[in-house]
C-alpha cells in the first residue's frame, strides 16, 4: 500500500461505515409500523360482514388502550389464542396505532356504504362504533398525566380527536 493509500484508507472506511449507518437509519424510519397485529388483520379478513369487522376494530383499539393504561396487562389464554399476544410498542406507537385503527374502520364503513350496503348491518355497526368511541374518550383523556413528550401528547390529542369524529359521524 502506498503512503497516499495508507493516509486516505481510514477516512474512506469511516465514510463508508457512516453511509451504511445513515442508510440503515433512514430505511428504518421509512418502514411503516402496522397498526394491527397479524392475528387481528386475519380476523378482519375472515369476517366480511361490516358489523363483525367493526367489532374486531373496536376490540383491537381496546387492546391498545389496555396496554397504554397498564403496560403489564395480561389476557386470558383463550383470548390470546384468538387475538394473539397483546400489542407492543411505545406509548406514542400505541396511540398512533389506535388512531389508525379508527381510521381504517371508518374507511371500511365508507366502503360498505358506497357499495350499497344500506342493509340492517350498517346502522348496527355504526351504533357499536359510536358507543365504543364514547367509552374510549374518557380512557384516552385519563392517559394525559402519564405522557411527558410533546409527540406523545400530540398523538393523544389526535387519538381523542379521531374518537370524537367517530361519535359525531355516527350520529349523522
Amino acid at each position: 500500500m502506498s503512503r497516499f493509500q495508507r493516509s486516505i484508507f481510514p477516512g474512506l472506511c469511516l465514510a463508508l461505515v457512516s453511509s451504511c449507518v445513515l442508510f440503515t437509519a433512514a430505511q428504518a424510519q421509512t418502514e411503516k409500523r402496522d397498526h394491527l397485529t397479524d392475528q387481528e388483520a386475519d380476523l378482519i379478513r375472515d369476517f366480511q360482514e361490516i358489523d363483525k369487522r367493526i367489532e374486531i376494530f373496536i376490540k383491537a383499539a381496546e387492546r391498545r388502550l389496555l396496554v397504554l393504561a397498564n403496560p403489564n396487562a395480561t389476557q386470558k389464554k383463550k383470548e390470546e389464542e384468538t387475538w394473539g399476544p397483546l400489542p407492543q410498542g411505545t406509548k406514542l406507537e400505541l396511540l398512533q396505532d389506535y388512531k389508525h385503527i379508527l381510521e381504517e374502520a371508518e374507511e371500511k364503513l365508507d366502503d360498505w356504504n358506497n357499495r350499497g350496503g344500506k342493509d340492517k348491518l350498517l346502522p348496527k355497526a355504526l351504533n357499536k362504533f359510536k358507543e365504543a368511541a364514547n367509552q374510549h374518550i374518557p380512557q384516552l383523556r385519563s392517559l394525559e398525566p402519564q405522557l411527558k413528550e410533546k409527540r406523545e401528547l400530540r398523538a393523544l390529542a389526535e387519538a381523542i380527536e379521531e374518537a370524537e369524529i367517530v361519535t359525531k359521524a355516527a350520529t349523522n
